[in-house]
């Protein structure tokens, strides 16, 4: 989807208002352009030089040139790890680190000449990120260092940190940002376990670090829409970020609050303020992804998760006060059904909503540019 004024040359004419002038402020796509010539608003010529624009002939080319690369880089990587996994046995210990070292410095030298600028440059440090973790494993099999497991993957991060803030891809934000947690959720099972009154304190200190990430994330691609200076942080402002973090922190808040709800009269003190924190945190996604910044999907996941406790928690409460097996397997029934339908139907008409705003806008935009 294009804005007019990405195009603005499609009309050259120095006498009148231009055609193209009444596209300004627009929002372009081909149901858009098919609505404005329907309606007279633009005519023929123009709809075609903007599907010329929207659909160049050699999109498809360059989709495809990027598949195949990250494709390519996939699969590279995937070889890497399952030569070494089917032929351990039989490799030498010096080779095994000499083959890893080679390629982890021959991708590291590939990036530096491609520059992190470009998508290549990127996914070659992408490539020597991954090694590093390989490397750190291998060394620590062949000379049995004795680390704990939580250790291998707290330096990993750590040393990738400098590649991650060089590459500006998203990708490597999202495996550094999991080996963080990962890191963290071995550590908290090695020193302290996972018993049941520590589990969901660790929990929200995931929350609280995925969701500083997330603030974070949300803060950089804000300021880069609105400043020209700060448009090095568009690498984050593709959507699946937003809801790849989001759904990190619903992951970590279901514990909490299921174990609140389904024991809400014999719960602990600190099941209850683990509860309550994990019900506040998901208040918070609800209202700023439905309030502040519209997001359907994220909206969408949040939604899920509490229509599904509320099925959960009533269908505890069927049994333990009101009925039978029968009964409960009844009534849980109708309640999700209920529960479901409507989060379905509030879904859909905030996706009506958003249509029927932004075709008021755009209506308003084209009437006053005839």
């Amino acid at each position: 989807m294009l804005k007019a004024k990405d195009y603005s040359a499609l009309s050259s004419s120095n006498s009148g208002p231009r055609m193209i002038d009444k596209l300004a402020g627009l929002s372009i796509d081909r149901h858009r352009l098919d609505e404005l010539t329907k309606k007279g608003v633009i005519d023929a010529e123009l709809r075609q030089q903007s599907l010329n624009w929207l659909h160049p002939a050699y999109l498809w080319a360059n989709w495809t040139m990027l598949l195949l690369l990250a494709f390519g880089t996939g699969l590279m990587l995937s070889g890497i790890i399952f030569f070494f996994a089917f032929n351990w046995a039989s490799i030498p210990d010096l080779v095994k680190l000499a083959v890893i070292q080679a390629a982890l410095v021959l991708a590291a030298i590939g990036a530096w000449q491609q520059t992190p600028d470009r998508l290549t440059g990127r996914l070659l440090l992408l490539v020597a990120a991954t090694l590093v973790g390989v490397f750190l494993a291998t060394f620590g099999q062949i000379y049995q260092t004795g680390a704990d497991a939580w250790q291998l993957f707290a330096l990993w991060a750590v040393l990738m940190t400098p590649w991650t803030l060089v590459s500006r891809l998203a990708v490597m934000w999202v495996l550094w940002l999991g080996l963080i947690n990962l890191a963290l959720w071995l550590f908290w099972q090695a020193d302290f376990g996972l018993g049941t009154q520590h589990v969901y304190f660790w929990n929200l200190i995931h929350v609280a670090f995925i969701g500083s990430a997330l603030i974070l994330r949300e803060r950089l691609v804000l300021n880069a829409n609105r400043s020209p200076h700060a448009r090095a942080s568009t690498w984050l402002a593709p959507h699946w970020t937003r809801w790849l973090l989001v759904a990190a922190m619903l992951l970590f808040l279901f514990p909490n609050m299921l174990e609140w709800i389904t024991n809400i009269g014999s719960a602990t003190a600190f099941v209850t303020v683990s509860g309550v924190l994990a019900t506040i945190v998901c208040v918070v996604l609800l209202v700023t992804y439905r309030k502040i910044t519209l997001d359907i999907p994220a909206l969408t996941m949040v939604l899920l998760m509490l229509c599904l406790l509320v099925v959960i928690a009533l269908a505890v409460f069927f049994d333990t006060q009101l009925f039978g097996a029968l009964g409960t397997t009844f009534w849980t029934a109708v309640t999700a059904i209920i529960c479901f339908a409507a989060a379905a139907g509030y879904l859909r008409r905030l996706l009506a909503l958003e249509g029927g705003q932004k075709d008021n806008r755009d209506g308003e935009t084209a009437s006053g540019n005839v």
